[in-house]
């Protein structure tokens, strides 16, 4: 008679730890040929961004702008980064501000053509903690997430294809095209974690009532496009969407962390969701918003799909760079990561209690920061997803800078040519209005009205309004002003809608001694 319950118990749980690993490696492992192609679409990201800053440089960044550095100096803001780490702290000048634009411009070109890569990276990520710790009042979801990704980034081999870095002779041998890593690790599951936070706070009636929460968010007005206003005329598509929104944000994670059927699943998942980000662009200027979220969901495009496109397209240039140089062997290779071991599972459990404790209080406007507060913002993971939640404004929004001449008439400080009391509640902002400024205004002065930030906002736009006009034309005060106009419901029109001003901060110059 034979015996072999051991060795069968022992056979068993062998193969049930190798299932387990190949489920760990089909959730977590990354290709290399998609880490670079993130590395590109994140370099070109932040490059951009640079740009469109780089026209409001004085305005944003030095102190002759809205922000002057005694305004951080004296006013810790809830969200963003903590002063004393930014470099551009060290003088207000436009001379010093723009060398540090330039120089984080040539570490961007490097992490783009994929130079030095792991430096490169490294210090983008600081330079940009710098620019953003300088000027936290404009700060979006694009901003928070670029420099997650930044981050991340640092504890992954972002050169290992696609780059400059890949073509030189002592480049690092890889076994495989597929790599395991806590650094892989991290970058899903912070990706999993925006739209699971930005869909579960979204609990009131018009998200999971009746659905009409985007007619209201494409009403608000101050960033809607042409496109969104088109929408407008049909609701029924717009619960439709609203329904679609919601199930999209919370079912993400499941969906990217499902063991079965991964590779598929992934390349659909990734075909959704830049039609997804496509949909919000073409209905709201979110700023780089869309495209940073593109760009980071093109670092889940699976090796099946490298795999296919290289058969199709047999680019010889595209196999040299991205073939692997070492024995190849089956699975992912795992590789172990920089610094000490338990520096991501600590950062990654930090993020996700930080993300929890916000869905419980969502940050508001305090000078006290919590433990949370101050750690996230030290290492520049400080981030709350939750846009539009728990509920959405029920009005269309106008808020612009206004001027008191001596005689008691108001100019619009925006466009002068514009009372926005009178006109179109559609047109807000002068064309020459760069969304860097909207997003100053909406975000810094009304979300969160810190009276030292709107003070200094409203000295510099009197003080430039005097400069470049004649004494009669010189204003005496200026104020910010919001303005809501009561939203119809869908299918309903209010005879006498409900009109809201308030002029949110006045500021009156001191006379000169």
């Amino acid at each position: 008679m034979r015996i072999d319950y051991p060795y069968r118990t022992l056979r068993s749980t062998m193969q049930n730890t190798a299932i387990r690993k190949n489920h760990l490696s089909e959730l977590f492992a990354l290709d290399l040929r998609s880490l670079g192609l993130f590395r590109i679409g994140i370099a070109l990201i932040l490059l951009y961004d640079l740009l469109l800053r780089s026209f409001e440089l004085s305005f944003f960044y030095t102190d002759l702008g809205a922000t002057p550095r005694e305004v951080l100096w004296h006013s810790p803001f809830p969200m963003g980064i903590v002063w004393w780490i930014s470099p551009h702290m060290l003088s207000g000048s436009f001379a010093w501000q723009a060398f540090l634009f330039i120089l984080s411009a040539l570490f961007g070109v490097a992490l783009l053509l994929g130079y030095r890569t792991s430096w490169a990276v490294a210090i983008s990520w600081f330079l940009l903690m710098g620019s953003q710790a300088r000027q936290p009042m404009i700060l979006q979801g694009n901003d928070v997430l670029l420099r997650c990704a930044l981050f991340w980034s640092i504890f992954v081999p972002l050169g290992a294809r696609f780059s400059l870095d890949s073509l030189a002779k002592t480049a690092t041998t890889y076994h495989s095209n597929r790599i395991l890593s806590w650094g892989t690790a991290a970058i899903i599951l912070q990706l999993s974690l925006v739209y699971f936070n930005a869909g579960i706070p979204k609990v009131s009636y018009e998200w999971r009532g009746d659905f009409n929460a985007l007619y209201y968010v494409l009403n608000m007005d101050y960033f809607t496009n042409p496109f969104g206003y088109w929408l407008l005329q049909y609701p029924a598509i717009l619960v439709l969407l609203t329904k679609a929104t919601l199930l999209l944000e919370v079912s993400v994670p499941f969906l990217l962390l499902m063991p079965l059927g991964n590779a598929y699943l992934r390349l659909i998942l990734f075909a959704i969701m830049v039609g997804f980000h496509l949909g919000i662009y073409l209905c709201m200027d979110v700023g780089l918003f869309s495209f940073m979220c593109i760009a980071y969901w093109l670092v889940v495009l699976p090796s099946l799909f490298w795999d296919k496109l290289t058969a199709v397209i047999p680019w010889k240039f595209l196999g040299s760079i991205t073939e692997v140089t070492g024995t190849k062997i089956n699975g992912p290779e795992v590789l172990a990561t920089p610094g000490p071991r338990w520096l991501i599972p600590c950062l990654l459990i930090f993020v996700m209690v930080m993300n929890y404790q916000r869905y419980l209080n969502p940050p508001m406007v305090s000078d006290e920061a919590t433990v949370i507060d101050t750690v996230g913002r030290i290492t520049g993971l400080d981030q709350y997803w939750a846009m539009f939640s728990p509920g959405v404004l029920k009005d269309g929004l106008k808020i612009w800078a206004e001027g008191t001449k001596a005689d008691g008439s108001k100019v619009n400080l925006f466009n002068p040519n514009q009372d926005n009391r009178q006109s179109d509640r559609r047109m807000i902002w002068g064309k020459e209005d760069s969304y860097a400024r909207k997003r100053f205004l909406i975000w810094g002065l009304y979300e969160f009205p810190r009276d030292p930030f709107s003070r200094a906002f409203l000295k510099m736009m009197l003080e430039e309004w005097n400069q470049t006009h004649k004494a009669e034309d010189q204003i005496i005060s200026a104020q910010i002003v919001s303005l809501k106009t009561q939203t119809s419901p869908p299918y309903q029109t209010i005879e006498s809608p409900t009109i809201n001003e308030k002029t949110l901060m006045h500021y009156i110059p001191q006379p000169k001694d």
